[in-house]
């Protein structure tokens, strides 16, 4: 069904001064413990190839090398991203800085990593026969051009003992903080459990001093805000470097429609003090929240004992929620962790990152994803 698909939308006829489609895939081949190429090659690419889209394939050779490559990229009528959550974050990263948050190039995403968090919304797969059939329907998406708009976070590190300035980091997902994110990246080094490791993972770990057990942090938020003056404001940073990367970016008509719009409570702001074993931040996108865009702060219980943590981890690989004891939705907000002795790191779109102080915004639909055609 999906070569016959395929081929009868390759089939069809393009004008005599019209180019074929052409796609840029940016392939991770290390997703997936080396999986992604093989993978890509077997169930993705025959399909692009039916459809008859010129492909340009670049594979990544390192962490960080996506969002080099982007800058690399020409005259693609779309960027499909052949990896993980890592690999998506890279790309959009990349994408989002050269055309100043404004990019009109849809973005695709074969769930070919480990961690596929918003390719698994968009395509969702729990057995191995399910996920040949989501890599099929994500393929699918890009060659039917069915989009929907998604939010993103803009990351920003508050680092007043920074000389240079930083350039922020996007992210598709979210943000992960406290003992259950320590344990998730343990989870490989449990492989000998063969599928109990996930399971193994929280207990082995349930007792370990070296989790974040103890996050404490100063918040600082705004509420969400639909748009108006003061979030929506538009773009006044330098244009990119290479002239092609124009084809890239989006007229801002929205900045006049807002400058008109006029809400006060955009600016205010809420003062938090946090102690907690489990903090997380997410878009809607991440969560199947409806409703306006906005930030989904979730902060759990200050204490865990062992057998709390086990149940709570179990159901978090299970795909449900783990027990919250206040939730708080953003457009802005600040994090600023309590310096302690121990080093502790954040997961950003499941990522490893050194905790610092940072400033997380909420660009709501700025970016347009493949989705699969409503029913």
């Amino acid at each position: 069904g999906y070569c016959e698909r395929a081929a009868q939308l390759g089939s069809r006829p393009i004008a005599v001064n019209q180019n074929p489609r052409t796609v840029t895939v940016i392939l991770n081949p290390n997703a997936n413990k080396r999986k992604a190429q093989a993978e890509f090659e077997k169930y993705c690419s025959p399909l692009l190839h039916l459809a008859g889209i010129s492909l340009e394939v670049i594979k990544t050779e390192s962490e960080g090398h996506a969002k080099q490559l982007i800058e690399s990229v020409a005259d693609a009528e779309a960027v499909v991203v052949a990896g993980g959550d890592g690999t998506l974050s890279e790309v959009v990263t990349g994408l989002l800085r050269r055309t100043n948050e404004n990019c009109v190039v849809p973005i695709g995403v074969l769930p070919l990593g480990k961690n596929n968090t918003v390719a698994r919304l968009l395509f969702p797969a729990e057995t191995k026969l399910e996920k040949v059939k989501s890599l099929a329907d994500a393929t699918m998406a890009v060659i039917e051009e069915v989009t929907k708009p998604v939010d993103v976070m803009r990351i920003e590190i508050l680092d007043t003992e920074a000389h240079e300035s930083r350039k922020p980091i996007y992210a598709v997902s979210g943000i992960k903080w406290g003992a259950y994110r320590d344990a998730e990246v343990k989870k490989d080094s449990y492989w000998y459990f063969g599928g109990l490791k996930k399971y193994a993972t929280y207990l082995l770990n349930g007792l370990k001093r070296s989790l974040s057990w103890d996050c404490q942090a100063q918040l600082v938020y705004s509420p969400p805000c639909t748009g108006c003056s003061n979030c929506r404001q538009a773009q006044t940073s330098t244009q990119p470097k290479s002239w092609w990367f124009q084809s890239f970016i989006k007229e801002d008509n929205d900045g006049l429609k807002y400058q008109r719009i006029h809400n006060s409570q955009c600016t205010q702001q809420v003062e938090k003090q946090v102690t907690t074993a489990d903090l997380t931040l997410f878009t809607s996108n991440a969560i199947r929240t409806d409703g306006d865009p906005k930030l989904n702060l979730r902060i759990g219980p200050q204490n865990v004992d062992y057998m709390d943590f086990v149940k709570q981890g179990w159901k978090s690989e299970l795909g449900e929620s783990r027990e919250v004891k206040e939730a708080i939705e953003a457009r802005t907000i600040e994090i600023n962790p309590k310096k302690g002795s121990e080093e502790a790191w954040f997961s950003i779109d499941n990522e490893n990152y050194e905790v610092k102080p940072i400033r997380v915004t909420l660009l709501p639909k700025v970016l347009n994803m493949f989705c699969q055609e409503a029913v």
